[in-house]
């Protein structure tokens, strides 16, 4: 008899990542909030939406979703299968890639098997998670040492659409998230991080900083401009506030917090969406994603 363990609840239909007997095959799932659409595989055409199906071969695939309504936009990625592992992918096609978006959702077996952890990869990359009522970090994100059973979590970012979900951990195994935040019709782009392609994004790769070198540090401020801190609904010791970083990536160590609505001078320099600013007399970046340079 085949054994299913459900891993993931999505909205109010039990779904996602399935721990099943067939150990020499993959499974895949996948979900287009009722907008029928068509699933290619590596290129090749499968099935419509709803999909599923649990005896592909194990592998990277590269993933294409074309709706059947012609104004609604396809999307590309890739997604994972693992023998004995069903990979679900939810997705919302809009009219644009920027207004469509969604979560994949794969698993992968720890080395400890008495330990569960989740993982958190986002597009735009910096947004806030909310895991349970753990304090709020930036993705991606590990959380490790986990209990077993249903968590909660909530991924927002501003002039973007929340993507909220509870999910089923399990022991000996990590839960890959990896979500595409939709865009608000008619949100500020002059305030958004710059688009990442989703194909860049290689859920089995460590989660590590972007930057390869040490930007050449800068001593002086410039007096005339300065960083505003953007509301971040983050808060550390009740005020809200965002993470200063010794270097720009969401993967350095936190010099400290700068509150939400003050400014502070900026060092004339930038990198990968990051601001370089004098922090308590000491040099730090800050996410453009909740800052802007003013004169």
């Amino acid at each position: 008899m085949k054994r299913f363990l459900f891993v993931l609840l999505i909205t109010a239909t039990l779904s996602g990542c399935t721990l099943f007997d067939r150990q020499t095959t993959g499974g895949l799932q996948i979900i287009t909030s009722e907008k029928p659409s068509s699933v290619f595989l590596d290129g090749q055409y499968v099935e419509k939406t709803p999909f599923i199906e649990k005896n592909l071969k194990p592998g990277t695939y590269s993933l294409r979703i074309e709706p059947d309504d012609p104004d609604l936009a396809p999307f590309e990625t890739s997604v994972t299968l693992r023998s004995g592992l069903l990979s679900v992918v939810t997705w919302k096609p809009e009219r644009t890639p920027e207004l469509s978006g969604g979560v994949i959702y794969e698993m992968e077996p720890l080395k400890n098997r008495q330990q569960a952890e989740v993982a958190f990869i986002t597009i735009p990359d910096g947004a806030i998670v909310a895991f349970d009522e753990l304090e709020k970090e930036f993705a991606p994100v590990t959380i490790p040492n986990l209990s077993v059973g249903q968590h909660t979590f909530e991924i927002t970012l501003p002039s973007y659409e929340t993507q909220k979900h509870t999910l089923n951990v399990v022991s000996g195994y990590r839960v890959l998230v990896r979500a595409k935040l939709a865009k608000l019709s008619g949100a500020d782009v002059a305030n958004l991080v710059p688009s990442i392609d989703e194909d860049s994004v290689e859920i089995e790769q460590p989660i590590e900083a972007s930057i390869s070198a040490t930007p050449t540090a800068t001593t002086s401020a410039d007096t005339e401009k300065q960083v505003l801190i953007k509301p971040t609904n983050f808060f550390n010791e009740g005020i809200e506030s965002l993470r200063v970083r010794n270097n720009p990536s969401t993967e350095s160590s936190t010099v400290g917090f700068a509150e939400s609505g003050k400014s502070y001078p900026y060092l004339s320099e930038s990198l990968g969406g990051w601001y370089k600013i004098l922090f308590e007399g000491k040099e730090g970046w800050v996410s453009g994603s909740f800052a802007d340079v003013q004169d």
